[in-house]
């Protein structure tokens, strides 16, 4: 019977052990350990970050909710980024960003997000909807006066 190599033995201590095909099973060589390379991280220019997947709709909204006292920010205080771009957990990402202001808007699944709280990480504020402004109806007026207030908080 063949005995073959126990591929368990081959990872000790958090390091992977290559058996080339040309040796013998008893002439084990370390492979080589490659440095990883730091995680990307979207350079951020402006104060304020939307984050979610942002339609033009959406965007158009968010112009208007931006411009109206006591907000009044203008469209290069503001900048959106898809949260697919963030590969780092969520303090690390608001800690290593330059904005100081996060709105996380839609599903996300992101450790740490409470819906409809302003959350303080450092010196930055974080604050989550879990839904688009676009896709608020009439009917739900309270909704829209919680979002409305909440980012006055975050000025």
């Amino acid at each position: 019977m063949d005995q073959g190599v126990d591929l368990a033995a081959l990872y000790v201590d958090d390091v992977i052990y290559w058996v080339p095909a040309d040796r013998p099973t008893g002439q084990v060589e370390e492979a080589p350990v490659e440095a990883v390379d730091s995680v990307y991280i979207p350079n951020v220019t402006t104060p304020w970050l939307i984050v979610g997947q942002i339609s033009d709709l959406e965007k158009s909204r968010l112009s208007l909710i931006f411009s109206a006292p006591p907000m009044v920010l203008p469209a290069t205080s503001w900048s959106v980024l898809d949260p697919v771009e963030i590969q780092v957990s969520l303090t690390e990402f608001v800690e290593k960003t330059n904005a100081t202001r996060y709105i996380f808007l839609g599903e996300h699944s992101f450790a740490g997000l409470e819906a409809q709280e302003v959350v303080g990480l450092g010196d930055s504020k974080v604050y989550y909807f879990p839904r688009f402004i676009s896709t608020l109806t009439d009917d739900e007026k309270p909704l829209k006066m919680a979002f409305w207030n909440a980012l006055k908080s975050l000025m």
